[in-house]
C-alpha cells in the first residue's frame, strides 16, 4: 500500500450464522459487552458484523489475527490502532448506514469516510438549516424537488467525512465545513485550527442509487482510491 493510496472497503452488514460466530469471537471484550446492551436484535447483530468485518479488513494491513488486534481512542473518541503501546500506522475510519458498511484504510495519516443511506423520514430542512452554511443552503434550496435529495446528502457526508478525519464531534460546527456547491468537490473552508482548506481533500463516492459517500484525507493530492470486498472466507484462528 502506498502512500497516496485510499483502500475503501465497502460491505454488506449481514453475515451466516457460522461467520457471525467468528465475528463474535473476533471481538474483544468491550466490544461484546456493548453489543450485549443493545436492545434491538438487529443492531446486536450489525455491530457485531461490522466490526468483524473491520477487524478481519485490518488483519490484512497489520499481520496480525483479527482477534489480537487492539483498539484505543483518542481524547475525541476516534479509535486507532495500538501496537506496542503506540499507534499504529495503519488509520482506519468506519461508517455505516442502513444495512451497508464503509471502511476506509489510508498508512498516509488521518482519514475520515462517511456514508448515508437516503432516508426520506428525516426533515432535511432543519438541518439544513442548522447545518449548512449560507451559500450551500441557498443554492440547495433553489434546486428542484427531484434533485435536493442527492445534493442536501451529498454536502451532509462530505462534511462529516472533514469531521471524522479531524475526529471531532458534530459540536465541531458543521455549517463551518463549507464545501464547493459544483463542480469537483473541495473545501472552500474549515473551521479554525485545522489548517488550511486546500490541505485537506474530499471526494465524492459513487456507492450505487439511494447512496452518498464521501472520503476525506490530508495533504495528499490526488488521492488513488482502490475500491475492494471481503471475498475469501474469515480469519479462523
Amino acid at each position: 500500500m502506498t502512500y497516496n493510496t485510499i483502500d475503501l472497503w465497502f460491505e454488506e452488514l449481514s453475515a451466516g450464522d457460522e461467520e457471525y460466530r467468528h465475528y463474535w469471537y473476533f471481538l474483544d471484550e468491550n466490544e461484546q459487552a456493548k453489543a450485549q446492551r443493545f436492545v434491538q436484535k438487529k443492531h446486536r447483530l450489525q455491530y457485531v458484523i461490522s466490526h468483524g468485518k473491520l477487524r478481519t479488513v485490518l488483519a490484512g494491513y497489520t499481520g496480525l489475527g483479527p482477534e489480537k488486534i487492539r483498539f484505543a481512542q483518542e481524547a475525541s473518541g476516534k479509535p486507532y490502532i495500538l501496537a506496542d503501546d503506540k499507534p499504529h500506522e495503519v488509520n482506519f475510519n468506519l461508517s455505516h448506514s442502513g444495512d451497508k458498511m464503509l471502511v476506509a484504510v489510508s498508512v498516509s495519516g488521518s482519514v475520515g469516510v462517511d456514508m448515508e443511506v437516503w432516508d426520506d423520514r428525516i426533515d432535511s430542512t432543519l438541518i439544513a438549516d442548522a447545518c449548512f452554511a449560507d451559500l450551500e443552503r441557498q443554492f440547495w434550496q433553489a434546486l428542484p424537488d427531484a434533485e435536493k435529495t442527492a445534493v442536501f446528502y451529498q454536502f451532509w457526508v462530505r462534511k462529516e467525512s472533514f469531521v471524522k478525519a479531524v475526529g471531532a464531534g458534530i459540536s465541531l460546527g458543521v455549517a463551518k465545513v463549507v464545501t464547493s456547491i459544483e463542480g469537483a468537490a473541495r473545501f472552500l473552508s474549515i473551521p479554525d485550527g485545522y489548517g488550511l482548506a486546500h490541505d485537506w481533500h474530499v471526494l465524492d463516492l459513487d456507492l450505487g442509487t439511494g447512496m452518498s459517500g464521501a472520503l476525506t484525507v490530508k495533504d495528499i493530492s490526488p488521492p488513488r482510491v482502490r475500491l475492494k470486498r471481503l471475498c475469501v472466507q474469515p480469519y479462523l484462528p
